[in-house]
């Protein structure tokens, strides 16, 4: 007798069918933008903080993102709760952090090793309090312990150079907090999305494939022509109307005028 191993099902992820109805991509739009506006802020912080003018952070872009166990180092990350509700979780590559906590303690030898303290995590709540800023005001915040959360959010990703070393800076949003935002921004869904999707819809436009003959020839023939060959064709009596591979009706080729057209047919 052959023992199979039960096969284990994949693990499956939430999908927050509300904020699928949400304006999650003009959210995202305009977090880019105020992000990108607020880039130099920190900058400028972390030049007066480490008393160096080798900072420089740049915002790579704000992506969706979908939460999924271990994707989230919740040793390593600083959470906030908005007071709306929603978290937002922050964290910066563990060997970046140690560089700028080494500088910012006025340490007088680099680690060498990743391993973050307290002390390091210290400074990156000072930036997280910084960069929260940007979407809401201060008094919104509160830090948090970590919480693992599910579906669908916003990942803010950046660089950070430091003189010779660079690393990222991810700042993620998730779902609770989106919603939070839609309403703190006042981005409501439209009430009438069938009727503009439908004007839209109604106004692409689209090709009409006309069949206008149709000719069988031996494949030995086929393989014989050649650039200038000339092959007598008859038009089709009638000729089938399709768009994409959808037939739609038939229809007959006539001339009017010195042109060519094509008269519906009444199927």
């Amino acid at each position: 007798m052959v023992m199979t191993a039960p096969s284990s099902k994949p693990e499956l992820q939430a999908v927050d069918l509300e904020l699928l109805g949400k304006p999650i991509h003009t959210i995202r739009d305009n977090l880019e933008s105020i992000i990108h506006a607020s880039c130099l802020t920190l900058s400028n912080a972390l030049q007066s903080w480490l008393k160096s003018s080798l900072v420089e952070v740049t915002l790579n872009g704000v992506n969706l993102h979908t939460f999924q166990n271990g994707n989230i180092e919740k040793n390593n990350v600083t959470t906030l709760r908005h007071i709306g509700g929603g978290t937002a979780y922050l964290n910066i590559d563990p060997a970046l952090l140690v560089a700028l906590a080494d500088r910012f303690y006025g340490a007088s030898i680099e680690r060498s090793e990743p391993i973050l303290t307290s002390s390091d995590l210290r400074l990156q709540e000072r930036v997280a309090k910084l960069v929260s800023q940007w979407i809401a005001p201060e008094e919104m915040w509160t830090f948090s312990p970590y919480e693992f959360a599910n579906g669908m959010g916003l990942n803010a990703d950046f660089t950070i150079q430091f003189g010779k070393k660079t690393g990222r800076l991810s700042l993620i949003l998730e779902g609770k907090l989106i919603h939070s935002l839609i309403e703190q921004l006042g981005l409501e869904r439209p009430t009438h999305l069938g009727d503009a999707f439908n004007e839209k819809l109604a106004a692409t436009p689209v090709k009409l494939n006309v069949l206008l003959s149709r000719k069988t020839l031996p494949l030995s023939d086929v393989l014989s022509l050649s650039p200038n060959d000339i092959l007598p064709i008859e038009l089709l009596n009638t000729v089938p109307v399709s768009i994409g591979g959808e037939q739609l009706f038939t229809g007959r080729v006539a001339e009017q005028d010195g042109q060519l057209v094509l008269i519906l047919n009444h199927d």
